[in-house]
């Protein structure tokens, strides 16, 4: 306990309205854990970060790094040497340090070109495949994170690291993080996970199924496709799957978050308006009346079951659907 009152984050300058605490977290180093309720959707911090490098991270060096330090006040630099990797120790050079607690934001200079900041408290959270609040895309340069849940006094505020992990099996996110989650849908061998990862597994399949790329934007090859019929992945990559089918797959990719605990506020404002977008495109009379039925239903579980009545069904506007993504995506019509 001791070492613990004396460790270099206690001296780190939280927010005194924050609703949360750095501490010693099980099997993580430190965290930060909630010290009041924190309702969904509420802003946890919002922070400027303590410098930017203009580089892409991989350019960084350690020059770089010792530059901006310089450059800071004296009580911003202690802030800086404060920081630990996860077993407490310092680091052994400062562009190790940040890269371990540095966030992507956009460049000033170059539109479009992301640049790193260091970000002393945003850094502080851990890991979650099943997390419990989240940074959206962000124009400027203070991030903001928010509650993706009601978060209980004395809970750990976690966040994903990775943006595309709701598509990935627990073997793949750990290779990608290179450490061991031990999240709820990382237990390995429990209900859960085993279902975690096959609802991972048939979001990434359904995605590749509307949008004909794989998560790099790349057509997957055919020795190692998600999509094992190659008719259906033909299809796929030509945009010529009907759009009742291409309705059903984005219900199912809803009802598959939903379980996954992953719909958050912030990814059902990411994929509900293509939903929507597709429900509205039916021409034909009946199938335009199941796809509004379905959209008024109370849970996703239930407009999929509602959607699955046009499984197999063509649609007057599947022709034109085809030639506009066709075209939208560069291939000949």
């Amino acid at each position: 306990m001791a070492m613990s009152q004396s460790h270099p984050y206690r001296r780190l300058q939280v927010p005194s309205d924050a609703p949360f605490e750095l501490k010693p977290s099980p099997r993580k180093g430190w965290g930060a854990f909630a010290t009041r309720q924190i309702k969904r959707g509420s802003l946890i911090l919002r922070e400027k970060p303590l410098f930017i490098i203009q580089k892409p991270q991989e350019e960084i060096t350690e020059e770089d790094v010792r530059a901006a330090y310089q450059h800071l006040p004296p009580n911003q630099k202690q802030q800086l040497l404060c920081l630990r990797d996860n077993a407490s120790r310092s680091f052994t050079c400062m562009v190790e340090a940040f890269a371990e607690n540095s966030f992507a934001i956009p460049s000033r200079n170059t539109p479009g070109c992301l640049v790193h900041g260091l970000f002393l408290l945003h850094s502080r959270f851990n890991h979650s495949c099943i997390p419990n609040s989240k940074i959206p895309t962000t124009s400027g340069e203070t991030i903001a994170r928010f509650a993706t849940r009601d978060i209980v006094a004395g809970e750990e505020i976690t966040f994903c690291y990775k943006t595309d992990f709701e598509l990935r099996t627990r073997h793949e996110r750990h290779q990608a993080l290179q450490f061991v989650c031990d999240c709820k849908a990382c237990l390995i061998s429990t209900p859960f996970q085993q279902l975690s990862d096959m609802r991972r597994t048939l979001i990434r399949g359904l995605q590749y199924l509307t949008l004909g790329v794989d998560l790099n934007g790349q057509r997957q090859p055919s020795s190692s496709s998600i999509i094992l019929d190659p008719k259906l992945k033909k299809a796929a990559e030509g945009f010529e799957i009907p759009l009742s089918s291409r309705f059903i797959y984005n219900v199912l990719v809803m009802t598959l978050l939903e379980e996954e605990e992953l719909l958050d506020d912030f990814m059902f404002k990411q994929l509900n308006p293509s939903t929507l977008r597709i429900a509205t495109a039916f021409e034909t009379g009946r199938n335009a009346r199941i796809a509004r039925l379905a959209m008024v239903q109370e849970t996703w579980l239930e407009k999929f079951g509602t959607a699955l009545k046009l499984y197999g069904l063509p649609d007057v506007a599947d022709h034109n659907v085809c030639m506009r993504l066709r075209m939208l995506h560069g291939l000949s019509v």
